[in-house]
């Protein structure tokens, strides 16, 4: 109680106190009534409705506001606590009545249990928050203090200082508000650094900042939608769980709706769905899998904490009072500094030149893969950062004076800072010798191939053989609506995953089928439908937003995507090799070498996934032939006059052919016929002929090939 009185009442503050206990007491005791009176409680007395008008509590509210807020005016110039206390405390009631309806003043109609009903709770949450902030003594702007200050201080310049203070924090709320970010402008008010940072940060896709200047900046709103899907979707979520749990909830209906007829889901019964729980942890692995990780973070990182590392070390320096002699030591960190800024030039030469090489003469697949390696961000981040800590040292030694202690353990950090960045830089100059290494490229992409048809196909679909789960009704097909894709918060609209066993709980709850309209690597025009809803959802129309969470959107189809993007790189870079320019068979043979293992992979998992698959969702799939086709058909068409490359398709049709089951035996017969006419037409001469008919798995590794007759 000392505390209370220390606090509380000798500040003046106990009418503001006793205000807000009853705002928040009138507030739950409103809701508990209302959740009652619409349980139809027996025993709790209903609403006041006198001829048949219902009274909103509202208009209770407004009563009670009026009558306290003209006795305090009437008072105010009179010393009466105790009165002041009880008029604070009705005036907090009528507060509480008001706003807890505050949805139906904005909205002019009666939305409380609707889900616009949800702006009541926010302006009662709003005004506890203020209120609270006025009770532990914060002011809006400082506008007590700046006052205070302009009324004592006869400095006109003082003045003008205070006055351009308000001013600058008046605008900076005024641009966090306008960018959407309502609490953090209302907070920001008694804090003003967070002003700033509302200020300084991208505004709300929906806010009238992002109306009036991100309309011709494409880029900028992207970042708005991701930021908003990344961020604050998730927090609105778990915001509505809280007010639902304190306010009932939104959007449902007093009264059940009409029966409607019964729908077959598209899963059949019996089938088990999938588990809520693992579906989500699978699929926040996968974004977290296939997420683009900007290339500037981790560098940032490592160079703010050698800063502090470097101020940390000089504190410590000093304070061990180390004797080394001065001029050692600052030519010691000279050269760490310089070596460190020649290693960064180094490094993003190489990455450049990397780059360009693999854009030009293999594949534009290649850059986001080099792009994505961490030696790449640490080593640039080790580099950056050991110059800062070294430069930061040098400075701090040379601004010493005779009597201070020299920096001998931070040149000694500094010392170890590059050994590890010489480590770091031999990595990264093997990592970038990989790229331009073809064969070691295509080893490094068929890895993510194999490791995407794992993520794609699991070890499971290969043990679990469960039959064809047919539907057990045929939906109407009439009834299709398809969801268009329009804007997404992702930098890219290139669709890179499908979560499947969410779309199939969907499917079983909302008695639907789903429809995939594109694949895995396509490019998603704006306004393009995406996915399709067939049949009559129970409930009500389908939430769009649910589905597209299902949805995974990025900038490019890489390998580690899927195995189809793994196989039309490692095509591209046989194509290159296979033109007029390139000429080298032999690079050829390797890329067919891991298209091979990579088709043989697949083959089992397609064969498992296509008998196991659910028809709740459809079109997410590729087929065999699909994969067939994609690996080895461009390289079929463009290898006129190459008799190693004639061979070695042949032994990878032959030896796939031989490890599929009867129903994917079709496009490998298939493309073994054109790979017969197009060795007939190429090779007029008999002993060619013969040669070029061999199956060879190493081209031309005998005159026989890889068998024997």
């Amino acid at each position: 109680m000392t505390w209370f009185h220390r606090s509380i009442v000798e500040t003046g503050r106990l009418p503001l106190f006793l205000f807000l206990i009853a705002f928040i007491a009138t507030f739950i005791f409103i809701r508990i009534s209302v959740r009652l009176i619409r349980a139809e409680v027996r025993w709790w007395p209903g609403n006041v409705a006198p001829g048949g008008l219902h009274l909103h509590h509202e208009f209770f509210g407004v009563i009670v506001m009026v009558l306290s807020g003209f006795g305090l005016v009437a008072v105010s110039r009179f010393d009466t606590p105790i009165a002041d206390c009880v008029l604070a405390a009705l005036f907090g009631i009528g507060c509480a009545l008001v706003l807890d309806e505050f949805a139906l003043i904005l909205h002019l109609r009666d939305v409380y249990w609707e889900k616009e009903g949800r702006a009541s709770v926010d302006a009662v949450f709003v005004a506890i928050a203020i209120g609270a902030l006025f009770l532990m003594g914060f002011r809006p702007l400082d506008l007590t203090s700046a006052a205070d200050e302009f009324r004592d201080d006869p400095n006109v310049t003082a003045r003008i200082v205070v006055v351009l203070g308000i001013v600058v924090n008046v605008v900076l709320a005024a641009i966090t508000l306008a960018k959407g970010k309502l609490w953090t402008g209302l907070v920001g008010m008694f804090f003003p650094v967070l002003l700033v940072v509302g200020a300084i940060r991208i505004a709300r896709p929906a806010s009238p900042w992002a109306r009036w200047f991100y309309r011709s900046r494409e880029g900028k709103y992207d970042k708005a939608v991701r930021r908003e899907q990344r961020l604050r979707e998730p927090l609105i979520r778990w915001k509505i769980v809280v007010q639902e749990a304190l306010a009932g909830r939104f959007g449902v209906p007093d009264l059940p709706p009409d029966p409607v007829p019964e729908v077959v889901a598209a899963v059949p019964g019996g089938v088990a769905l999938p588990s809520r729980a693992a579906t989500a942890v699978r699929w926040r692995r996968v974004r977290h899998r296939l997420r683009v990780v900007p290339t500037w973070r981790l560098p940032v990182i490592l160079v703010l904490l050698a800063i502090v590392a470097a101020l940390l070390c000089i504190t410590i320096d000093e304070n061990l009072g180390l004797d080394v002699d001065s001029g050692t030591l600052a030519t010691v960190l000279g050269v760490i500094a310089g070596a460190t800024a020649t290693l960064t030039g180094l490094v993003f030469t190489a990455v450049t030149l990397a780059m360009q090489f693999g854009a030009s003469q293999i594949s534009v697949r290649v850059i986001p893969m080099l792009q994505r390696e961490p030696v790449m961000r640490w080593s640039v981040g080790f580099f950056l950062a050991t110059f800062v800590f070294s430069v930061m040292v040098a400075m701090d030694l040379a601004l010493t004076g005779p009597d201070d202690g020299t920096p001998g353990a931070s040149t000694a950090i500094a010392a170890f800072l590059t050994v590890v960045s010489a480590i770091l830089f031999v990595a990264l100059v093997s990592k970038v010798g990989a790229v331009l290494n073809v064969a070691q490229l295509m080893r490094w992409i068929a890895a993510d191939g194999r490791a995407s048809i794992r993520r794609l196909y699991p070890e499971e679909s290969l043990e679990t053989q469960v039959p064809n789960m047919a539907p057990t009704t045929t939906l109407d097909e009439e009834s299709r609506h398809v969801i268009m894709l329009r804007e997404i918060g992702s930098r890219g609209r290139v669709l890179l995953a499908v979560n499947v066993p969410m779309l199939e709980r969907y499917a079983a709850a909302w008695g639907v089928r789903f429809e995939l309209l594109v694949m895995v690597g396509d490019n998603v025009p704006h306004n393009v439908g995406a996915i399709a809803v067939v049949g009559n959802p129970r409930g009500g129309p389908v939430p769009e937003h649910k589905v597209l969470r299902c949805l995974l959107f990025g900038d490019m189809h890489q390998p580690s995507v899927s195995p189809v993007a793994a196989l039309q790189a490692i095509s591209d870079i046989a194509l290159k090799a296979i033109s007029t320019a390139g000429n080298d068979p032999s690079t050829v043979v390797l890329a067919l070498d891991h298209i091979e293992d990579m088709l043989l992979m697949l083959a089992p998992r397609v064969h498992a996934d296509a008998v196991r698959r659910s028809p709740a969702v459809r079109g997410y799939r590729r087929t065999w032939a699909d994969y067939v086709a994609i690996g080895t058909d461009e390289i079929r068409r463009h290898s006129h006059g190459q008799a190693q490359v004639h061979r070695r398709l042949r032994a990878l049709y032959e030896t796939v052919a031989a490890q599929c089951g009867a129903d994917q035996q079709a496009p490998i017969v298939e493309r073994l016929a054109a790979l017969d006419e197009q060795v007939q037409l190429d090779w007029p001469i008999a002993l060619d002929l013969r040669l070029a008919e061999r199956p060879d798995r190493q081209g031309y590794g005998s005159e026989r090939g890889s068998t024997f007759d």
